[in-house]
């Protein structure tokens, strides 16, 4: 795959005080990325997320051996794809879903339903009952209004308080939408106390992609200002769960899962062995599997700008970029780079992704590579305006 050709800005769409040995780590895993699209890329006929089960499995195992306090329930919603689940639990982790058909999918997969942690905050009354009768045991909440709707259904449901957490350093910030401020915890434990059930446990998301380790850190000392607040109040806690946001490794500024866990298993010190300490990674396991080839379907110069249309966009999974997430894109053909605008092929206005670097001797029918899309890429994509959304396949 040397004809593959990455810019500096390519791999680094801005400067950072990157060392140089983590900044070639970060290309040199890119580059594997890449390298593995090499047979799909020979005989393309249209947008294709290629997967590596290789590295689907390094990443489980990791992640594992760098906290091997903390006990994986993959995040399903970041990619569900059956294969892939299948590889995970062969890898021993556990699962967390947050609808009826990621339920089902574990049902397919047979995995223990009492391993299974229902994390989504806002449950329709169907999926709650879906979910007990299947034999679903953890559930989250963050308002009072959802544990009325979680006893009415399943008085002996285990609780997990979502707690709010600062998301400063994410991507992808989550705050806001869920988590119980201070104020919240005292009336969720009233509302609780109320209806008769159990609050077992903790939990909080410091935000997609998140790069600020402090965040992880203050979660785990709320929550343990919380199990003292929930002993006091004649519970008896037994979880934290960490919930996600382990970042992936885009220019190697980003602190690894090895840095990450040095700060959170010593902050875990202070947790009681009777706790079970549990994490949600959902893009850390599938994201940098996973390299999108897409093709240039059409140029264009607009006044001063320069303008790439590619065979797939917003709607064909491609929304976080759109978002300024931090992804790169690489081309097929070597040259001098400039700055084009990059957009998908819909008719639809939003159906932009932003500027990237890439030759200024672009072709239509080169192929771009998109390494790092694993998480949310096919499950995002849909077939609006009828253009194909990108299909998975899995290679070594």
């Amino acid at each position: 795959m040397s004809r593959y050709f990455m810019t500096e800005l390519a791999v680094r769409q801005c400067e950072t005080s990157v060392p140089d040995s983590r900044r070639l780590m970060a290309e040199n895993a890119i580059r594997k990325q890449i390298a593995r699209c090499s047979p799909q890329a020979g005989k393309y006929s249209g947008p294709v997320l290629v997967m590596s089960e290789e590295r689907l499995r390094q990443n489980v195992r990791s992640f594992m051996a760098a906290m091997p306090r903390v006990r994986p329930h993959f995040a399903v919603k970041a990619n569900p794809d059956a294969e892939i689940l299948r590889i995970f639990k062969e890898e021993g982790t556990y699962f967390e879903i947050a609808s009826i058909a990621e339920l089902d999918a574990m049902l397919e997969l047979g995995v223990d339903i009492e391993t299974v942690f229902y994390s989504n905050p806002i449950k329709s009354p169907a999926a709650i009952k879906h979910a007990a009768v299947h034999g679903v045991v953890w559930f989250a909440v963050d308002t009072p209004e959802e544990i009325i709707k979680i006893a009415a259904i399943k008085q002996d449901a285990k609780l997990y308080l979502r707690i709010e957490v600062s998301n400063e350093g994410s991507a992808w910030p989550l705050a806001g939408k869920f988590g119980a401020s201070a104020t919240g915890v005292d009336a969720l434990i009233e509302m609780a106390k109320k209806q008769a059930v159990q609050i077992a446990g903790v939990t909080f998301h410091v935000g997609s992609q998140c790069t600020n380790v402090n965040n992880w850190v203050e979660g785990i000392r709320s929550a343990k200002r919380i199990f003292e607040k929930l002993h006091d109040n004649g519970f008896a806690p037994e979880l934290l769960n960490l919930g996600g946001g382990y970042p992936l490794q885009f220019t190697g500024d980003e602190p690894t899962i090895d840095e990450i866990a040095l700060e959170i298993n010593e902050a875990l010190l202070s947790i009681p062995d009777s706790i079970q300490i549990m994490a949600e990674p959902g893009r850390y396991f599938v994201g940098s599997a996973g390299c999108l080839i897409s093709q240039v379907v059409g140029l264009a110069t607009r006044d001063d700008q320069r303008w790439l249309y590619l065979d797939t966009g917003v709607y064909g999974g491609l929304m976080e970029l759109a978002e300024g997430f931090p992804s790169i894109m690489v081309s097929q053909r070597t040259g001098e780079a400039e700055i084009w605008t990059i957009a998908g092929p819909t008719c639809d206005s939003i159906d932009v992704l932003g500027k990237y670097s890439l030759p200024r001797n672009t072709e239509v029918e080169d192929l771009i590579f998109i390494p790092n899309l694993g998480a949310y890429c096919t499950p995002c994509a849909s077939t609006f305006n009828g253009f194909p959304a990108p299909r998975m396949t899995m290679v070594g």
